[in-house]
């Protein structure tokens, strides 16, 4: 782990991590919603504790607008998904299929505007879906406050990554330990989804990001990894803190069906605690900040290979919330 620093302090449960061209950092920030890194290392939190339906919320991925407000993936059984702006988090819609609103996992924006959500499994608790057998996670687009399923079926869906450029939607199947692709243009997605790379034993792949070189990068909670999976299918370990016996230990409870969040909240590592998530930073983007589920710190490190420059790359966000 040569090279490897970290970055801001007190975060809570930091899942998922934007970066702009500012060089500021934006993070889920539990209880809150978001937390700002600024790149003289003040920090914010956007929110102040909130409840929605009753309980505390939890962020799960996040999505900045161009606007410079966020969308949030609220993962708490209260489910649904929720805006953030300097008035406070609410409620931006259900996500619900007829029912109670999901545990949403994931929130994407992508370069034409259009709003991507995630939800894990239709299961409640979700760690009833933590098998290799379940497979009744969706995604779905929100378009004019109406959402619509686009891809069902699917082992704990997790991250998303849109990339127009090779015509393709990639998929993390956590529970799979696989990425999916489908075919994707700009009237939206054709065919059924394809295997893109099965994950080493032991990598339950969380976070996803393309890089310039239509290479796909994989943050894997479990094993701490950061996997490159090049466009040939090719695999290699950029960055990684695996510790053989708790593979094991969580492998075997996860082919005997026992595995629960325990093996999620917990983990024996020191300086990569369950990595979920990464975004390129830096003013040449050649800079990797990771999201993780365990650490009130992110992990940065070079990139192996640059990033392309996200849709919210240029937006500015005022600064407003409490410093901390």
């Amino acid at each position: 782990m040569s090279g490897l620093r970290h970055v801001g302090h007190g975060l809570r449960r930091p899942e998922s991590v934007l970066a702009t061209a500012s060089g500021d950092l934006f993070c889920s920030h539990a209880g809150h919603g978001v937390a700002r890194i600024c790149p003289d290392g003040r920090q914010f939190v956007l929110a102040p504790p909130t409840d929605i339906g009753g309980r505390p919320v939890q962020p799960n991925g996040i999505a900045l607008r161009p606007d410079g407000s966020f969308l949030i993936a609220n993962i708490s059984d209260s489910g649904g998904l929720l805006e953030l702006d300097a008035d406070g988090v609410r409620l931006f819609h259900s996500c619900a299929r007829g029912g109670a609103s999901p545990p949403v996992n994931f929130v994407l924006i992508d370069e034409l505007g259009k709003t991507w959500i995630t939800v894990s499994s239709t299961y409640s608790p979700r760690s009833l879906a933590y098998n290799r057998q379940t497979a009744n996670g969706f995604v779905a687009v929100i378009e004019g406050g109406t959402m619509r399923v686009v891809l069902e079926g699917l082992a704990y869906t997790n991250e998303i990554r849109a990339d127009y450029e090779n015509g393709w939607l990639y998929v993390a199947e956590t529970m799979g330990q696989r990425i999916s692709r489908v075919r994707l243009d700009e009237d939206g997605l054709h065919g059924a989804p394809e295997l893109f790379a099965q994950m080493p034993r032991g990598a339950f792949v969380d976070g996803l990001e393309v890089d310039a070189e239509g290479g796909v990068l994989a943050a894997c909670i479990i094993s701490s990894e950061l996997i490159r999976i090049d466009p040939d299918g090719g695999q290699h370990v950029v960055t990684g803190e695996r510790i053989a016996d708790w593979v094991d230990e969580v492998e075997t409870a996860f082919d005997a069906g026992r595995m629960d969040r325990p093996h999620l909240d917990t983990s024996p590592t020191r300086r990569l605690r369950n990595l979920s998530s990464l975004a390129y930073t830096g003013p040449a983007l050649d800079q990797i900040v990771c999201g993780n589920l365990l650490d009130d710190r992110l992990p940065v490190i070079a990139a192996p290979v640059p990033g392309r420059r996200p849709p919210h790359w240029t937006t500015q966000v005022p600064i407003w919330g409490e410093a901390f």
